[in-house]
C-alpha cells in the first residue's frame, strides 16, 4: 500500500485535510444543515496546500479526494432509491430480493457520479496551483473566482448537476442568504470560499501584519453579510403586493401502486379530496405535485375531463402534473413530455412541459440532437425538453412553473420573472428517495430562488417536502415528510426586479476572470505577504 500516497492519492500531509474538508462540506447540507460551517469547511485543505505547495498533479489529486469524499457522503441516499423505481437485472432478479436490487444497481452509479463531480474540485485545485504557485496573495484572489467559475461550469449544459454548490449551504440561514439578490447562489459561493482562503492565510502567514489583514478582512466580510441581510429582510418584508390564497397539496401516494392501472382511480380520488379540502380552506388556486395525475393526459380523455370538471365544480383553477405525448418530433415522431397544466373553471387548459431534464434519469445527454441515442436503454424515460413559454396564469396570477429538478437552475426563474412572473411554483415527486436527506437537500436548493428573485415560492411534493418560502428565504409553512395534507398559504404577488434578475451571472464571470488575471500577475511578480 506504500504506492497509494503520491501515486493515486495526494502526499500524506494532504490526505487527512482533504478528507476533513470533504466531510465538513457535507455537514453543511441536510440533514445536519450546519450552514455557517461552510465558512471554514475548506480551511483545512487550504492550509495544507499553502504549507505543502503540491505540484499540479498532486494538487489535482488533493482536490479530487476532497470532492469524492464530499459527494459520496452527501449523496449516499442514492443507494436508497425506492424499489418502486423497479430497475432490475433479469439474470439476477430471481435470486436477489427486490429490496436489495436497487442498492446493487445504484452503488456503481453513486461511485461514478461521485468520481465525475470530484473531477471539478480536482480541476479547481489544479488551476489554483498553475495560476498562483500557492503564493498566498495570489491564492486569496484566485480561489473564490476559480471556485465560482467551476461551479458555474458544473451547472451548465445537459450534464449539469449543481448538487453541493457551496452557496446553498446558507439556504437554512436567511440572514446570510440575502445578498443572493445581488449575485445569485454562485456569488454566495464566491464569498464563502473567500472567507475560507482568508482563514488559511491567517493560519499560514509568517508575519503578524498579514495575519491581521486576513483576519480583519474575513471578519469584515462576515459582518457585512449579517448587516446587509438584516437590512434586506426588513426591506423585503415591507414590499407591497396583492395577495392570493394558494392551496398546496401533498397527496403522499404510494409509488408502489401509483402507476398500476387498477389504482388510477384512487389517485384521482385523492386529487378530488385534497382539492375540495383546499377550496374549503379558502384557496383561490390548488397546486398538486409532479405526475400526480398518473396518466398520459391526451391519451386519457376521461381523466382529462375529470380534472376539467373538478376545476369547474370548485370554481377555482387546479394546477397538476401529468405526462404528455405529441407527434411533434422530426418526421412527426412521437415525443414524450414531463408536463403540468392549469385546469381553469372555464375549461381552458394551460400546459407547461419540463425544459431542463435530469441527465440519465429523464433523458440521455445529446439524445435531442442524435435521436438514435434513445435506443440505448439505461432505464431513462426518454423525455423531450419543452420550449420556453410565458408564465402560466391562474386566477389572474402569473407564475413560473418548475418541475422537480428545474428548481436548482436560476436561469429558468430569471426568464420567468423577465416575462412577468409574480410567483414561483415548484412541483416534484421526491418519494423515490424515501426517508433520507435527498428530499431535504432538494428542497433546500429551491429556497435560494425566492431570495434571488424576491418572489414567493410554493412547493408541492408528493410525499414531501411541501413548503412555502417567503421572498426573504424564510420557510413560513412546511408539511413533514411522508404525511398527506394540504397547506393554505397567503402569498404576495410581487413585481420588481432584483440586481441578479437584471444582470444574471455575467458580472460574476467577468469579475472572476479579471481576478484570475490579477492572481496570475501577483504570482509571477513574486509578491510576498508583508511581514
Amino acid at each position: 500500500m506504500k504506492w497509494l500516497p503520491g501515486r493515486v492519492l495526494p502526499p500524506l500531509p494532504l490526505i487527512v485535510p482533504a478528507i476533513l474538508s470533504g466531510l465538513l462540506i457535507t455537514l453543511c447540507f441536510p440533514m445536519t444543515s450546519l450552514g455557517p460551517v461552510s465558512f471554514l469547511a475548506l480551511a483545512p485543505v487550504f492550509v495544507a496546500v499553502l504549507r505543502v505547495r503540491p505540484t499540479r498533479r498532486q494538487s489535482f489529486r488533493t482536490g479530487f479526494l476532497t470532492g469524492f469524499v464530499c459527494f459520496a457522503t452527501m449523496m449516499w441516499w442514492i443507494l436508497m432509491l425506492s424499489p418502486a423505481a423497479d430497475a432490475t437485472i433479469p439474470l439476477l432478479s430471481k435470486i436477489i430480493p427486490r429490496q436489495f436490487m436497487m442498492p446493487l444497481l445504484l452503488t456503481p452509479a453513486l461511485a461514478l457520479l461521485s468520481l465525475y463531480l470530484a473531477c471539478y474540485s480536482g480541476l479547481f485545485f489544479l488551476a489554483c496551483s498553475a495560476l498562483t504557485r500557492w503564493r498566498r496573495p495570489a491564492f486569496v484572489v484566485a480561489a473564490p473566482a476559480l471556485w465560482a467559475l467551476v461551479e458555474l461550469v458544473r451547472s451548465r449544459g445537459e450534464l449539469a448537476f449543481p448538487w453541493g454548490v457551496m452557496g446553498y449551504t446558507l439556504s437554512d440561514h436567511p440572514q446570510l442568504l440575502q445578498s443572493a439578490e445581488l449575485w445569485g447562489v454562485y456569488g454566495l459561493s464566491f464569498i464563502i470560499v473567500l472567507v475560507n482562503a482568508l482563514i488559511a492565510v491567517l493560519v499560514t502567514a509568517p508575519g503578524p501584519r498579514a495575519k491581521a489583514a486576513a483576519g480583519v478582512l474575513a471578519c469584515a466580510v462576515a459582518a457585512g453579510m449579517f448587516l446587509y441581510g438584516d437590512a434586506a429582510m426588513r426591506r423585503v418584508d415591507a414590499l407591497p403586493g396583492a395577495t392570493m390564497r394558494v392551496g398546496i397539496a401533498q397527496p403522499n401516494i404510494d409509488l408502489e401502486i401509483k402507476w398500476k392501472p387498477e389504482f388510477k382511480d384512487s389517485s384521482f380520488n385523492r386529487i378530488d379530496e385534497q382539492a375540495v379540502q383546499a377550496r374549503d380552506m379558502g384557496a383561490e388556486l390548488v397546486i398538486f405535485p409532479e405526475t400526480c395525475a398518473p396518466v398520459y393526459i391526451e391519451n386519457a380523455p376521461g381523466y382529462k375531463s375529470r380534472l376539467v370538471g373538478l376545476s369547474r365544480w370548485l370554481g377555482i383553477p387546479v394546477y397538476v402534473g401529468f405526462l404528455d405525448h405529441r407527434y411533434d418530433g422530426p418526421g412527426e415522431d412521437l415525443n414524450i413530455y414531463n408536463s403540468s397544466g392549469v385546469f381553469a373553471p372555464d375549461g381552458e387548459i394551460l400546459k407547461y412541459d419540463k425544459r431542463h431534464l435530469l441527465p440519465f434519469g429523464e433523458a440521455l445527454p445529446l439524445a435531442q440532437r442524435f435521436r438514435s441515442l434513445r435506443k440505448v436503454d439505461f432505464g431513462q424515460a426518454n423525455f423531450q425538453p419543452g420550449p420556453r413559454r410565458a408564465p402560466l396564469v391562474a386566477n389572474g396570477a402569473r407564475f413560473t412553473p418548475l418541475i422537480c429538478f428545474e428548481s436548482v437552475f436560476p436561469y429558468l426563474c430569471r426568464q420567468g420573472v423577465e416575462d412577468g412572473s409574480q410567483l414561483l411554483v415548484n412541483v416534484t415527486n421526491d418519494g423515490w428517495f424515501g426517508d433520507t436527506p435527498g428530499p431535504f437537500q432538494h428542497a433546500q436548493m429551491s429556497i435560494a430562488r425566492a431570495v434571488e428573485f424576491r418572489r414567493y415560492l410554493v412547493r408541492s411534493a408528493n410525499s414531501g417536502v411541501s413548503m412555502v418560502v417567503a421572498p426573504t428565504g424564510e420557510v413560513t409553512q412546511l408539511l413533514p415528510l411522508n404525511q398527506g395534507g394540504v397547506l393554505l398559504a397567503e402569498v404576495k404577488l410581487l413585481g420588481g426586479r432584483t440586481v441578479y434578475e437584471r444582470v444574471g451571472d455575467t458580472p460574476l464571470v467577468v469579475a472572476s476572470l479579471l481576478l484570475l488575471a490579477v492572481a496570475w500577475a501577483l504570482a509571477r511578480r513574486g509578491v510576498r505577504t508583508p511581514s
